[in-house]
Order: C-alpha cells, then sequence, then structure tokens
C-alpha cells in the first residue's frame, strides 16, 4: 500500500503521478482537514509562475519551468478556468532598473521562454491609468488560474482512478518505521510506501518517521486586500525581492515577489502579498496583521490615488520556508529514507511546481522500495 500524507496540489499530483505506476497497489491519500487544500495550496495568488525568479539550477526553477508547461496542459484537461495572460514586472525608478535587468537574465538561464524587455508604452496601451516606471520587462507563460477548483478537478480524477482512495479527515498521529505503520486518527495503516507531502507540517510527519536532521518549517504569512472599484485588469509585479541590493543573500527573499496587483478568473483584484515572519508554533494563523496603509502605500507605486478606503481585507495564507539547523534553506528539497520520501519547504512555486514534483517523485520511488 502507498500512502501520500498532505492533501494540497503537490500531495494530490504525487497521487496521481503514483496511480500512473502499471500495477500499482492501493493507495491512500490522507488529509487531515475537513477538505482538500485548506492551507497553503489555497490560500495563495493563484499565479502560474513563469519560473524567473529563483537562483539559477535550484529545484525550484527547474520545477517551476517545468511545471508551468504541465500545469497549463492539466488545467486544460480536467476544464478548469484559467487564463495565460502573462505578467508585467517594473521597476518603479532607476535604481531598480539594473535589479529588472538581471531579472531577466535570471530568466534567460532558468530556460523560461517568452520573457522580453517590454516599453512603458507597451503597459499602458494596455493600462492608461498606470505610473510611469523605469522600466517593464513581460513574461508571457505566467498566468492565473481557480485554486481552488483546480484542487476539486485534481481531486475527482485521482478518486476515479482504480485503487486509489481518498481519505479526510484523517490526521497522522505517528509513524512506526521499523514496522512500515502510519498511526491516524482513522487507525492504524500499513504500507510499503509513505510519501510526505505534509505542506506546513511536513517537519512533524518527517519528525514522527524518525527523521534526524534539524528540519524545521517556518509559516511565513502572505496578507491580501480586495480592491473591488479597482479597473486594472493586467498581472503586475515590482522587481522580485532578491534581486535588490542585499537580497541575494537573503534566502528568505527566494520566493519573496512583493505586493504586486493581480486579477483573479473569478474577476476580483488583490493587492498583496505582504510577507510576515511567524512564530514555529502559528502554522494555522490566518489572521490579517498589517496595516491597511501598508497596502495603499504599495498599491499607489502602481497608480496614484489609491485610498485606505478603497481596500478591503480579503485573505491571508502560510508559506512552509524550511530551515535547516536553524538557517533558512530558500529551496525545495526532497529526503529519501528507507521506504518513506519527504518532500520539505514546499512553498511558492509550489502550486505551478505540483505536477513536475509528482513526476520527479515518481521516478525516486524505485530507489526507495
Amino acid at each position: 500500500m502507498y500512502i501520500v500524507v498532505g492533501g494540497g496540489v503537490v500531495g494530490l499530483h504525487v497521487a496521481i503521478a503514483l496511480a500512473s505506476k502499471p500495477g500499482h497497489p492501493e493507495i491512500f491519500l490522507l488529509e487531515k482537514e475537513q477538505f482538500l487544500g485548506d492551507h497553503t495550496s489555497g490560500r495563495n495568488s493563484e499565479v502560474i509562475h513563469a519560473g524567473f525568479a529563483y537562483p539559477i539550477g535550484s529545484l525550484k526553477a527547474k520545477w517551476c519551468v517545468e511545471g508551468n508547461r504541465l500545469t497549463y496542459q492539466w488545467l486544460e484537461k480536467l476544464n478548469v478556468p484559467h487564463k495565460k495572460c502573462g505578467k508585467w514586472l517594473v521597476a518603479f525608478n532607476d535604481a531598480e532598473v539594473p535589479a529588472l535587468e538581471a531579472t531577466l537574465k535570471n530568466g534567460a538561464a532558468c530556460g523560461v521562454p517568452d520573457m522580453r524587455e517590454a516599453t512603458l508604452a507597451e503597459l499602458k496601451a494596455k493600462e492608461p491609468e498606470m505610473n510611469d516606471f523605469a522600466g517593464v520587462i513581460f513574461a508571457k507563460t505566467s498566468g492565473m488560474m481557480d485554486a481552488a477548483g483546480y484542487i476539486r478537478a485534481l481531486e475527482r480524477y485521482f478518486a476515479a482512478q482504480e485503487n486509489c482512495y481518498i481519505i479526510y479527515p484523517c490526521a497522522v498521529t505517528g509513524i512506526n518505521s521499523e514496522k512500515n505503520i502510519v498511526e491516524t486518527t482513522r487507525g492504524p495503516m500499513e504500507y510499503s510506501l509513505l510519501v510526505n507531502c505534509a505542506g506546513l507540517f511536513a517537519d512533524e510527519i518527517y519528525k514522527m518517521a524518525g527523521g534526524k536532521t534539524d528540519y524545521r518549517i517556518k509559516p511565513f504569512k502572505g496578507e491580501y486586500m480586495i480592491w473591488r472599484k479597482g479597473k486594472i485588469n493586467e498581472v503586475v509585479y515590482p522587481v522580485p525581492r532578491r534581486f535588490l541590493p542585499g537580497g541575494e543573500k537573503d534566502k528568505r527573499l527566494v520566493s519573496s515577489m512583493g505586493i504586486h496587483l493581480h486579477r483573479g478568473v473569478g474577476g476580483d483584484l488583490y493587492v498583496g502579498p505582504t510577507q510576515v515572519e511567524l512564530d514555529w508554533s502559528q502554522k494555522t494563523d490566518y489572521s490579517l496583521v498589517t496595516p491597511p496603509e501598508v497596502f495603499v502605500k504599495e498599491a499607489n507605486l502602481y497608480i496614484k490615488g489609491v485610498k485606505a478606503e478603497d481596500l478591503q481585507p480579503a485573505y491571508a495564507g502560510n508559506r512552509p520556508k524550511l530551515y535547516i539547523d536553524g538557517q533558512p534553506y530558500g529551496d525545495f528539497l526532497i529526503e529519501k529514507q528507507k521506504n518513506q520520501i519527504h518532500a520539505l519547504g514546499i512553498d511558492s512555486p509550489g502550486l505551478t511546481s505540483a505536477p513536475a514534483i509528482g513526476a520527479a517523485i515518481l521516478t525516486e520511488v524505485e530507489e526507495v522500495l
């Protein structure tokens, strides 16, 4: 029996990949909440990332570029609402132009297709009320999706496969790695393969399984405000934070794209997300703590005249950032031990990377069995 722990988008894609293996045994996907995708998978920007923002040679860069292509294929296959609208990146001033240029070079080195230098006139032709920026880039392969609809569609697809089952709510309470038994709130389950895709709680599952390395998941909160009367339709981002002076050395910023403007496929315009470093114990703290004035200040960098009364609180989500021996790691990590595979630090761009992560883990299965 194969057991996948964690019913977010990564756990679903891993389970689906395992189900593609000919002659696979029963596969059980376990989720501790009342429905799938209750945490990071359902609390994000819903952006399909291109892959230009991550360190060259990193798993984030590799799997995001691969996952971008695969994600569009899955969205089409499952009839999930999405739009391949592209993404604009802007330099707010002359001092940010070198960082914008570095982003373009980084994207090319990571193999991101259809990313180019653009002009302010191009952007203003679509968004005439935008401010005058010092530089503009356009990444054609970025897009937006209905993340909740995606999760539901993946759930239906997996559950329809032979010998594939989803159990929720079903929390893992202990793991006996010697006897290959997972203790759950629904009773014990034997396994021949255990895959840990528990997101914010992946470090806890790893420790239950007897893991010795000091892996810890620290939540970083991303908060969003909704701008109901905003007229912007394009997806517009600042220069990724890690390319600004000093950012390249801070691994907490590897996936920090900064506060941006994006209109979801449902039609709502959002301003966000923030990046608030939380305590280790605050993995499920989804309260909005950043003052509205912060969002107003950031929104006015894109378009003048935004006021506090224009924005209303929307939602927040926590990113599971991996720390090793107390230091931020800044990349995805796949840990293999015995007949177990642990996926750790799957924060952004996990939503986009999920099908590529599933395929990669499938190739690892023969090594651990």
